[in-house]
């Protein structure tokens, strides 16, 4: 394998990705363009084919392969000679294609790949489509510029994140392997050490159904499950042994159904949290804590009993919190490049929702997350700063080129 990065090198990287600046707008421009909703097959099929097409015309070893959901592929492209012994040796940079659907509020075309003062709109440019066209444009970069790192460099997009991270997942199970990994969703390029879990909890509230004339008989299990809501809003978040956290709670009650018809007591409530729990916390303790709630909140449990579990994908794929020492080399070298392609000193932080990073930990291969656009993830006419764009696509080729070398 090649060895370390030249200063002639790393500065060449910053010169060609400045020097295809339209080209890589243009290219964010036209993959945002892409109603890539998830669930969507065709769609996903076709972001997969987009993304696939520049790099395999760069050289690239390129496959559409499984991604552990029918019918929509993952991307997976290699940068190097695969020869590296062990084959582990290598860099994934990775990102998902789907997006979430747009909100009924844009004031503009979510697919309309917008720019305005300097800022690039589209429903996912922030998560996390501008990451993952930083990335892929990254890696095309220094294939064509004949830039080859000192270990491969792979490329994995996939399609199916909201499951779970479902398609990296797939891909570390047909024998992915790698050193490192990079991580490209939205940090607002801040370097990141960390992340909350993610436990989707249903609770299953029970009652008696009567018709409204005949309240006294019925047991209205709306009613029991406000109580239900208001009880597990106003809980501590505790660690394994019971006690009280310092953490910010993150709960947001995200779904509510009930009833059966407007003239009759509603004999069944469903309500699903949406759980970000710090890395002090595992979803098992998330769940004893909402079981306690539940009890503080209801009586008459035997006979109308109360049933809390897990959504199936948290089952299938835990979203496990995360938490890394600073000192991480991934964490130092890929903020070492941050500071040599803007010249200012990377911010350190750590995510609210739940990128893939904790994925790659759990298989033995050291990651980080890094990408351009807004923590916040999800708003009405979600933009991200084009020289945010830019500068990911330099900092990830810059990274790539200088990881694990010499300080």
């Amino acid at each position: 394998m090649p060895g370390p990065a030249s200063t002639t090198d790393a500065g060449r990287v910053v010169d060609v990705v400045d020097e295809h600046a339209d080209r890589l707008v243009s290219f964010l421009r036209d993959f945002l363009r892409i109603p890539s909703v998830w669930g969507d097959a065709r769609a996903l099929t076709t972001a997969a084919e987009y993304l696939a097409a520049p790099l395999r015309d760069a050289g690239l070893d390129v496959e559409l392969p499984y991604s552990g959901t029918d019918g929509m592929p993952n991307v997976l492209a290699r940068w190097g000679d695969g020869t590296a012994e062990p084959a582990r040796d290598a860099l994934i940079l990775n990102g998902h294609m789907e997006v979430y659907p747009p909100s009924e509020s844009w004031q503009r075309d979510p697919f309309g790949g917008d720019i305005e003062d300097g800022r690039v709109y589209g429903v996912g440019v922030a998560d996390m489509k501008a990451g993952t066209a930083a990335m892929t444009m990254a890696t095309v970069l220094l294939a064509e510029a004949g830039l080859r790192p000192p270990r491969d460099v792979v490329v994995l997009a996939v399609p199916n994140h909201f499951e779970g991270g479902e398609g990296t997942r797939q891909a570390l199970r047909d024998g992915l392997r790698a050193e490192y990994a990079i991580n490209c969703e939205p940090s607002d390029l801040h370097v990141l050490t960390g992340q909350r879990g993610i436990a989707y909890v249903t609770v299953t509230v029970t009652g008696r159904a009567a018709h409204t004339t005949a309240l006294d008989i019925g047991v209205n299990a709306v009613e029991r499950a406000a109580k239900v809501i208001g009880e597990v809003l106003a809980m501590p978040i505790t660690d394994s042994a019971g006690r009280a956290l310092p953490d910010v709670k993150v709960c947001n009650p995200a779904r509510i159904t009930g009833g059966v018809a407007h003239n009759l007591v509603p004999e069944r409530c469903e309500i699903t949290f949406d759980f970000r729990f710090p890395a002090a916390q595992t979803q098992g303790d998330v769940l004893r804590d909402v079981r306690a709630a539940v009890s503080r909140a209801l009586d008459r449990l035997a006979e109308f009993p109360v049933d809390v579990t897990l959504e199936a994908t948290c089952v299938r794929n835990p979203r496990s919190s995360l938490a890394m020492s600073p000192d991480e080399r991934i964490v130092l070298d890929v903020a070492a490049a941050h500071r040599r392609v803007t010249g200012e000193p990377a911010r350190f932080d750590v995510h609210k929702a739940w990128p893939d990073t904790p994925i790659f930990w759990e298989a033995g291969i050291k990651a980080v997350t890094y990408g351009p656009g807004s923590m916040d993830c999800y708003w009405d006419d979600e933009s991200v700063p084009v020289a945010d764009y830019l500068t990911a696509v330099k900092t990830y080729a810059l990274a790539a080129l200088t990881l694990g070398g010499p300080r």
